[in-house]
């Protein structure tokens, strides 16, 4: 009767130790991958070259001059400036559930980000943090980052919502955008 609890502990063990394998092989899984590089970028701290992955909470950095372009698995694709500075904080596709979700927290530089089947997704969720402005993307194409001495959001196609001073201004229209203060945001 002694075997019978020991053999219970370990199959539990085992389950444990199975669970916690899975959820760390899903986090290490790639969301995307860099297509396009000019110049010095970087993806997690280590020099990016066309198909390196990217994976949730890696850092994307761009040096003076350089571009990098990442398409993640939905066929998003984020396009950074030089001296640019973005971490995926979140990334959510299933198709299967139609759900998609992005974070990008943006603290330099310019981007540019045009969603791809995320915005097919009947629940989507798509913001870019920057240290002025937060944006809520609903199904988009926009760039955002300085502009003659100042941080500007400017809309493409679809709508963005953006946060900024305790305000937020909603973008409905291609072409037009918003200068934001150099404020941090609240």
């Amino acid at each position: 009767m002694s075997a019978l609890p020991s053999l219970i502990r370990f199959f539990a063990i085992v389950i444990c130790l199975v669970w916690a394998f899975d959820i760390h092989a899903a986090a290490a899984a790639p969301i995307g991958k860099v297509t396009k590089t000019q110049n010095q970028a970087q993806v997690g701290g280590k020099a990016a070259a066309v198909g390196t992955p990217v994976k949730l909470n890696d850092r994307l950095l761009t040096g003076a001059k350089s571009r990098m372009e990442v398409t993640f698995v939905d066929g998003t694709k984020l396009n950074l400036g030089e001296n640019a500075r973005v971490v995926v904080d979140r990334y959510v596709y299933s198709p299967s559930k139609s759900t998609g979700a992005m974070a990008l927290n943006a603290s330099r530089g310019a981007l540019r980000l045009s969603t791809g089947k995320l915005n097919q997704m009947s629940k989507k969720d798509v913001k870019v943090s920057t240290p002025y402005a937060a944006l809520a993307v609903r199904g988009t194409e926009f760039w955002m980052g300085p502009i003659d001495g100042q941080y500007g959001a400017l809309l493409l196609k679809g709508k963005v919502d953006v946060r900024t001073g305790g305000r937020t201004v909603k973008i409905r229209r291609p072409k037009h955008g918003i200068d934001i203060p150099r404020r941090r945001r609240r």
